[in-house]
């Protein structure tokens, strides 16, 4: 089960890891997290969203699996990746051999510039 929630902020969360949002004295809050060794701090529009997504609004305890993702909504918001991405396999199927090619070779660059810039023992492609 994915538990990740995008605030209107940006931030990204993890609410498998909440354990409290704290209020401060300019009115903004603190979030903390699980495993995290600093509070975030979160804006008016952050706090109201995941207020909302934990349900205390409305004097429920933080359930996230009955938070009404709904699959079938969230298929239709995605049909405009989901289109480029067709668009992205079907170039590759018809890619000629010639530009597979080179396009394999870049990579093969790319892994060994990529592996040169990184000190013994943390080689991401290589085993040296």
């Amino acid at each position: 089960m994915n538990t990740t929630v995008e605030l209107p902020s940006g931030k990204i969360l993890d609410i498998a890891r909440f354990i409290a949002l704290i209020p401060d004295s300019n009115s903004n809050y603190q979030l903390i997290l699980e495993g995290y060794p600093n509070p975030i701090n979160l804006e008016v529009s952050d706090v109201q969203s995941l207020k909302k997504i934990l349900e205390l609004d409305k004097g429920k305890t933080g359930n996230f699996s009955q938070s009404g993702w709904d699959k079938e909504q969230q298929i239709q918001k995605n049909q405009k990746a989901i289109a480029l991405l067709a668009k992205r396999i079907e170039k590759h199927h018809n890619m000629s051999e010639e530009e597979a090619r080179e396009r394999e070779e870049l990579f093969e660059e790319f892994k060994q510039i990529v592996d040169a810039q990184r000190p013994p023992g943390q080689k991401l492609y290589s085993q040296s």
